[in-house]
């Protein structure tokens, strides 16, 4: 299942479970992935998070499986002068004609066009054939645990940052060892588990921040490693 698909599943009782809010995120017939409604809106809800990526002017980040790119537009109308290099294996979501539309809806609600840009590169379940040593920073959002050859991917994206850059994962995590996520059936890690399997491949943990879906459970944890060798 896409992550897309598992997303608008978790979003669906993230939104009945908070009934109260002011805003709420939006979707758009003919596209996918959901939207926050104003700046103010974005900020509130992600800006911890913006506050861990750290974005800068000047840097290239790269998102692996980044299917119809609306975090990546989000986060792109938070900073300037960034390129994103968003990747996935499927084009049924990342295309063209969906990227631009992310891009041109974070434009319109920030007011001015986007100054970060944006390349699209299509990749395979053991590489993400993006340029070597280019990245600043790479990003996973909830795909992690689908990765069919992790240590491959991990390798791969070794090559791809440069030295002393930053991998971060965000993954939802197991409560006890061996835990199938509800939706995709795929085994999730604990918090430990996620850690050890990473170090192993040639990273350091470095940072993280744990949110909430929505009160209760699951939680969610934005990893942060830094590469090492």
């Amino acid at each position: 299942m896409s992550r897309y698909k598992r997303f608008c599943i978790v979003i669906c009782l993230f939104m009945l479970l908070n009934s109260g809010w002011s805003q709420k995120l939006v979707n758009f017939k003919g596209h996918c992935g959901y939207y926050y409604q104003s700046m103010e809106h974005l900020q509130s809800k992600i800006g911890s998070q913006l506050a861990l990526y750290d974005f800068h002017p000047g840097q290239t980040v790269g998102s692996i499986g980044a299917q119809c790119a609306y975090w990546e537009a989000a986060f792109a109308a938070s900073t300037d002068n960034v390129t994103f290099y968003l990747e996935d294996i499927d084009t049924s979501g990342l295309n063209q004609k969906q990227v631009d539309f992310a891009w041109d809806y974070y434009s319109k609600l920030r007011g001015k066009p986007l100054s970060c840009d944006y390349k699209i590169v299509i990749g395979d379940e053991t590489s993400t054939h993006l340029p070597e040593l280019l990245f600043d920073k790479m990003i996973i959002i909830n795909s992690f645990h689908e990765f069919t050859e992790q240590a491959q991917m991990l390798d791969d994206l070794h090559h791809k940052i440069k030295a002393g850059g930053i991998l971060y994962i965000v993954e939802q995590l197991a409560q006890k060892s061996g835990e199938i996520h509800a939706v995709c059936k795929k085994r999730i890690y604990t918090d430990d588990e996620m850690i050890s399997v990473v170090e192993k491949n040639g990273y350091k943990y470095a940072d993280g921040l744990v949110t909430e879906i929505y009160k209760g459970k699951p939680k969610v944890k934005i990893f942060a490693f830094k590469k090492t060798g």
